[in-house]
């Protein structure tokens, strides 16, 4: 954003006025609200200046304001305020839009007037059938050809029309889309601007800057990843991103990014309880509530007004010297009491009211313990999972993920950070070379009568067969039934082994599995119910 300076003075050459726009230099982007940070070069004469530094967004929140600078002048006060005369120059994406909208909109009525004269050619030869007239001298030749002009005409006269409809409802098409993503941009182009007034004082004519930070809204970003495993052998490679996005009205052009994992829309203070009242209840009386919780929401920075002698201030800035061929290369990791913040070496340019940038933030070998794993009474196939352990010290976020397994793409899933578990699975699709089958043991499932009661015997065997070259680590997950009722007794006959958790009545084996090797489990178990009962869920 190129800086604009003017001044203008007081009759008495005591109060100076200038008017400025900031460039944007970077901006540290939150899950929710971004920080931008913009530099002002000014040029001040002695005494005090005010400077008005415009064309900001007007999604900015005052109370973040904070101005510092850098020379041989004093900051007396910061003031901010909205200012709805000046307008954005109008941005070019929005200009190439406006021209498509006018080219279709001539192109449609063009055609509606070419659709217009054919009609009424169309009218005109209709209206002149009796091609005999007055004139009977026509030969029945001549009749018979003019008959067929008539007819062919009529015939392509009723194509180009129906030709034009069509093209028409494309360049209607294009015309809507056209107008409804202006409509969509314009939401933001005719906000309002912010401007902030800095006044300032010096005792002789000095150049120096001004540095400008706010929290504004319409801007975040959202995690995204890419897990690519080479084979079952090789550690898992996570690729770590951000899609930044912002709506602000004004574009980030080529300025340093820092992504932050605070949310400044949150609050930070914790909640405070009120006391708990309770009460008989009355209908005549004011029913009381079952209890509230004061939230105090963090308190944003207050508007700047003070006084500070700024003398050649230093700004440190990071050095980027390392080359690599991308920005995650380039991002420096720094971790705080609260959050974590990614500095983005490479300068990006994230527009205002587009679909936002995609932005690396770092690529992460992530040592994998591959196994597979089947739930045969839901699913014969069986899947291959690459367990990463202690994931959660790589500080990830919750957020989706595409999975790549040798070179293919084989889904998307859901990375789930707030997973209390130090173990992440992750599946990486299905393997056919891994044979499974759940069968019924048809000798052994029965239903009899013992006394007053009715008991029914389930067995079923689990097969899995190895075809692969290699063995493999399989998990295999099945189920015997909970009761809800103390009339109705579940027990558990046969488990071949299995781990069985005593609250789910889930079971677990954990085998290995030799290439070309079958192994088979056994599940049994019998329900006792009163013979006048009914059991569901069987």
């Amino acid at each position: 954003m190129a800086v604009l300076l003017c001044c203008s003075f007081s009759s008495f050459g005591q109060e100076n006025t200038l008017t400025a726009t900031p460039s944007i230099k970077q901006v540290t982007v939150f899950l929710n609200r971004a920080q931008v940070e913009t530099l002002t070069p000014i040029a001040i004469e002695s005494g005090k200046t005010t400077i008005r530094l415009q064309n900001q967004t007007t999604f900015l929140d005052p109370q973040s304001i904070q101005v510092s600078g850098k020379g041989d002048f004093t900051i007396l006060s910061v003031e901010h305020e909205t200012d709805y005369l000046q307008k954005e120059t109008k941005p070019v994406k929005i200009q190439n839009i406006e021209d498509s909208i006018s080219k279709y909109t001539m192109l449609i009525d063009f055609n509606t007037q070419i659709n217009d004269i054919l009609a009424k050619e169309e009218q005109l030869i209709l209206a002149n059938q009796n091609i005999k007239g007055q004139n009977t001298n026509l030969t029945a030749k001549e009749l018979e050809d003019m008959a067929n002009f008539f007819r062919e005409r009529l015939e392509e006269i009723r194509e180009e029309i129906i030709d034009n409809k069509l093209l028409m409802r494309k360049q209607q098409i294009k015309l809507t889309s056209f107008s409804n993503q202006l409509a969509e941009y314009n939401q933001v182009v005719n906000q309002p601007s912010s401007t902030v007034i800095v006044t300032v004082s010096s005792k002789a004519p000095v150049s120096g800057s001004l540095t400008t930070t706010y929290i504004t809204r319409n801007a975040g970003w959202y995690p995204l990843y890419d897990i690519r495993a080479k084979d079952s052998k090789s550690p898992v490679q996570l690729a770590y991103k951000a899609q930044v996005y912002q709506n602000t009205g004004y574009d980030w052009k080529n300025i340093k990014i820092t992504l932050s994992t605070t949310n400044p829309a949150v609050g930070g203070n914790k909640p405070e309880l009120n006391n708990w009242y309770l009460d008989i209840y009355d209908p005549s009386a004011v029913k009381y509530k079952k209890g509230s919780v004061s939230r105090s929401y963090a308190p944003q920075a207050e508007m700047e007004s003070y006084a500070k002698d700024y003398r050649a201030d230093s700004v440190d800035e990071l050095q980027w010297s390392q080359k690599a061929s991308t920005a995650a290369d380039y991002t420096a990791e720094a971790e705080t009491t609260l959050s974590v913040e990614f500095a983005i070496g490479l300068p990006y340019s994230i527009l205002s009211g587009g679909k936002g940038q995609q932005v690396d933030i770092k690529n992460i070998d992530l040592p994998a313990q591959y196994e597979y794993a089947v739930v045969p009474k839901l699913d014969l196939s069986a899947f291959l999972l690459a367990r990463i352990t202690k994931w959660d010290t790589y500080n990830i976020l919750s957020g989706n993920a595409n999975i790549y397994f040798e070179g293919t793409f084989v889904g998307k899933t859901y990375i789930d950070a707030s997973n209390t578990s130090d173990t992440l699975d992750i599946s990486l699709g299905r393997d056919p070379r891994i044979v499974v089958e759940r069968n019924l043991i048809t000798d052994y499932t029965s239903k009899k009568m013992i006394g007053t009661n009715r008991k029914e015997e389930y067995g079923y065997e689990l097969v899995i067969r190895n075809t692969k070259k290699d063995p493999i680590t399989i998990i295999i997950e099945d189920q015997y039934p909970i009761s809800k009722n103390s009339s109705l007794e579940v027990e558990m006959v046969d488990a071949s082994g299995a781990a069985v958790d005593p609250v789910t009545k889930k079971l677990t084996w954990k085998l290995t599995v030799a290439a070309g090797e079958t192994k088979k489990l056994i599940l049994k178990y019998s329900i006792k119910y009163p013979k006048d009962k009914k059991v569901s869920g069987i």
